[in-house]
């Protein structure tokens, strides 16, 4: 009997142990478990804060491309630019003495030296307006033509059948490629009406 009680014991002890060893191997299983979720927990942290930095790095880096791109085709058409207008202060400067020389030349005179003076004089403001056209002046045709004010000034009004149409040039207008180098100086023809409301204006 005794020796059943005592093989029982030891069953019951063994059972005990196993029980134990179970539960601790569980136990050892249920750690690894978190230990595995909490890691992969923190490489799911770590690769979002990766994505994040890289997607601040990657709009940084387009901005500053963007930026740079910008600034080079800025420069591209500055560059454009002064290469196409290199010419504009030149061609002005010389607008003036050449004028002068035109109306030296078309100025009325019955001496035969003073007119082959003003031919030769001709010649040469004919050549020197050769040239400036070559370097993309253009003369602004304003007599008998619309007022255009993008182009042209009207320093008086005249009254007229005509009206907004140029009646006079004062000063020569030019155009130097697409831009307005001197607007003309031209009297505009107002029509009756609208003469006199102007001078009552002003009297007012």
């Amino acid at each position: 009997m005794e020796e059943n009680k005592k093989e029982v014991k030891e069953e019951i002890k063994d059972e005990a142990l196993a029980e134990e060893e179970v539960k601790e191997t569980e136990s050892k299983e249920e750690a690894k478990k978190e230990e595995k979720k909490e890691k992969k927990n923190k490489d799911k942290e770590k690769i979002a804060k990766l994505e994040a930095d890289y997607a601040e790095l990657k709009n940084e880096y387009l901005k500053v491309y963007a930026e740079m791109e910008n600034t080079k085709r800025r420069i591209n058409e500055q560059a454009i630019k002064d290469r196409k207008y290199a010419s504009q202060k030149v061609v002005g400067e010389l607008i003036n003495p050449i004028d002068m020389l035109i109306k030296i030349v078309n100025m009325p005179s019955e001496n035969p030296e003073v007119k082959n003076y003003q031919i030769g004089f001709q010649m040469i403001a004919n050549q020197l307006l050769d040239v400036l056209k070559a370097e993309g002046l253009a003369h602004i045709e304003s007599l008998g033509k619309e007022f255009d004010p993008k182009v042209m000034q009207a320093v008086e009004t005249c009254e007229s059948d005509e009206d907004n149409k140029v009646l006079k040039v004062m000063q020569e207008g030019y155009m130097y490629k697409d831009r307005v180098l001197r607007p003309a100086m031209v009297v505009v023809g107002k029509k009756k009406q609208e003469v006199k409301e102007e001078n009552k204006e002003e009297v007012m």
